[in-house]
């Protein structure tokens, strides 16, 4: 049995600097698929010019409910953005206690798969910003419902274990069991092409060549997705975002020729969900 490795880039349109980080990063080291924040400012620009650049690279969004503003007018989906029309950050929305109305998650990240396809480009699979769509059941089907229309893959809901998961650390417990439980029940009911497994451990402290190649060197047969947040610094991204630095480390040891050599060795096939698939 073949071992299958997705090395997914989170983020993509973040800044110009992440996406052109992500792009190398796929021409010159492990990366394979990126999902796009298309809500950004430029994002869909960024969709348009990789597609042309790194036509190998597969492209799809990044569901996304709590950076930026939305992709629709405010006044359509008023529980998911402040009285400025920003979303909520992702400590906000889970400290309020309560959670967007499923509507308006479901009018709005449809509206962000049809910006992306506008493109042009291909849509390889759909994940979630901050995990939100494991916030809930309802928004974790909205996310598979997505997938299921537009005929692309999805991202496994969790590792199977996130205690050590820094995103998933702010869930509260509830969401916490149900990513690690009865959200991996209701992907396999519906058919939907996904990884047999995650892994998120490299990102943060960890973010870092050892890392890499622990995770490289224990990759089991079967497909795996590996979540990562490569970039290149610039001056958007250091102003807004509390994970800068470790980006351009993330993007050093993924187009090591260490990693690449490891990756060989081990007889892994790098992937896409569309090749992984047959979609």
């Amino acid at each position: 049995m073949t071992r299958t490795l997705i090395v997914n880039a989170d983020d993509f349109g973040r800044t110009r600097g992440v996406s052109a980080g992500i792009v190398h990063a796929h021409l010159h080291g492990l990366v394979t698929t990126t999902t796009a924040m298309v809500n950004l400012p430029g994002a869909l620009q960024d969709v348009a010019q990789a597609s042309q650049q790194a036509p190998t690279l597969g492209l799809g969004v990044h569901l996304n409910l709590t950076h930026g503003r939305p992709v629709l007018d405010s006044t359509e989906v008023p529980s998911l953005v402040s009285s400025e029309g920003s979303f909520y950050s992702p400590d906000a929305l889970i400290a309020s206690g309560r959670l967007p109305d499923p509507a308006h998650v479901e009018r709005e990240w449809r509206a962000q798969v049809e910006v992306f396809l506008k493109t042009g480009a291909l849509l390889d699979h759909l994940d979630s910003h901050h995990h939100a769509a494991l916030l809930s059941p309802e928004m974790w089907q909205i996310s598979l419902n997505l997938a299921a229309e537009f005929g692309c893959g999805v991202r496994p809901p969790a590792p199977r274990e996130t205690r050590d998961d820094v995103l998933f650390s702010r869930f509260p417990p509830e969401s916490r069991r149900f990513a690690t439980g009865d959200a991996w029940r209701v992907l396999a009911s519906r058919g939907i092409p996904s990884p047999e497994r995650l892994v998120t451990r490299f990102f943060a402290r960890r973010a870092r060549l050892a890392t890499l190649l622990s995770i490289l060197e224990t990759v089991p047969h079967g497909t795996t997705e590996l979540m990562c947040h490569p970039g290149w610094l610039d001056a958007v991204l250091v102003r807004n975002s509390g994970y800068a630095r470790e980006r351009e480390a993330e993007l050093e040891a993924l187009t090591s020729p260490r990693a690449a050599q490891m990756a060989t060795r081990r007889g892994i096939v790098r992937s896409t969900y569309r090749q992984a698939f047959g979609r």
